[in-house]
């Protein structure tokens, strides 16, 4: 297994990481809602593969917002609501309105996964770059996967409970 390393960190102090660049995919499948006039980010109105990749790349893009609340990014997680006080913590750090996520070769592994490469930039520098990350697609569209999110919370040397 391969891995990116790097410093800084969204949920503490900064610190140096190692983070694995693979991941198992979420297992959850689900069905798709599709028809709600305004859509959120990772809502499914079709199931095509771009429409997925447009849906997925949103999910990541809203979840980096500054601007998104807590309550907002944990709706943008697969059990979100485990992952409430490492995501408190995300909002809350200074870092989180100097980020912004690119996302790059999204692929559609089935109808409820998907895999992607991100890159997270602090002040327009990256600081983990092409990171394989994992969606998942719910009831109410696509997420990002639990085990993403474990990852995440690996790059401020931190556990958490939902990753044990």
């Amino acid at each position: 297994m391969s891995a990116v390393t790097g410093c800084g960190n969204f949920f503490g102090p900064d610190n140096c990481y190692v983070l694995p660049t693979t991941e198992a995919p979420a297992t959850e499948v689900a069905a798709g809602n599709p028809g709600a006039a305004a859509p959120q980010p990772g809502a499914v109105t079709s199931d095509s593969p771009a429409a997925a990749a447009a849906a997925i790349t949103g999910v990541y893009q809203a979840f980096f917002a500054p601007a998104t609340s807590t309550e907002d990014r944990m709706a943008l997680v697969e059990r979100g609501t485990d992952f409430e006080t490492e995501i408190s913590g995300m909002a809350s750090h200074i870092r989180t309105a100097l980020t912004t996520v690119e996302i790059a070769d999204v692929i559609v592994l089935d109808p409820a996964h998907a895999e992607l490469r991100f890159t997270l930039n602090i002040s327009g520098n990256p600081v983990v770059h092409n990171q394989v990350g994992h969606a998942v697609r719910e009831s109410n569209g696509w997420k990002i996967s639990a085990t993403t999110m474990c990852g995440l919370v690996a790059i401020s040397g931190g556990m958490s409970q939902a990753c044990a």
